[in-house]
């Protein structure tokens, strides 16, 4: 029932994969690529022609390297980090939320509310205790406590429902590691 819920909510998010990722190919990055991928890593806003010159590679054959990475899924797309405070999103958390079953209603209309929320950086359906676990931003406790309460505790079979508060954070996301694939 479980993996039932979880592939209607990629579906309703949105989130699989096409056919042509590289999570349905025999795709593997050589040592160029991940070269590449470590450049981009760095400053995504690289040229092209920086990029070639950082790896050795003349343009056209970078160019082309890129192009097929961004094809086969393994580059996602291209992003700004801003600082949340900074653009009046003063509250982070983690929240873990618990259904007592996971049924159709309920998978659906998690999956509503949570491809619907501005709110929702990231969510997770996760092992353990929990169904998911949810990354989220509001401007203030008022507004997230209004998402808590009118939203998620409103989702059919919600159990359980436990909020972590950042109050400091020790490192950032810079991107993934690129090691040897």
């Amino acid at each position: 029932m479980r993996d039932e819920a979880n592939n209607r909510m990629k579906r309703a998010t949105g989130r699989r994969r096409s056919a042509g990722s590289a999570a349905t190919t025999a795709f593997a990055p050589d040592e160029l690529d991940r070269q590449i991928l470590r450049a981009l890593s760095v400053n995504a806003r690289a040229t092209n022609v920086e990029v070639a010159r950082e790896v050795g590679l003349s343009e056209a054959p970078c160019s082309r390297r890129i192009h097929r990475l961004e094809q086969e899924g393994v580059i996602k797309g291209y992003g700004v980090r801003v600082d949340a405070a900074s653009v009046g999103l003063e509250i982070r958390a983690f929240v873990t939320l618990t259904l007592d079953a996971v049924s159709t209603k309920s998978a659906d209309r998690f999956a509503e509310v949570v491809a619907e929320s501005p709110y929702v950086l990231q969510c997770f359906i996760v092992s353990g205790s929990a169904y998911a676990l949810l990354h989220v931003v509001a401007p203030d406790i008022r507004a997230y406590s209004e998402f808590v309460l009118d939203q998620l505790r409103t989702i059919p079979g919600v159990k359980d429902l436990n909020s972590n508060f950042v109050m400091r954070e020790i490192k950032e996301f810079q991107g993934l590691p690129v090691v040897a694939c």
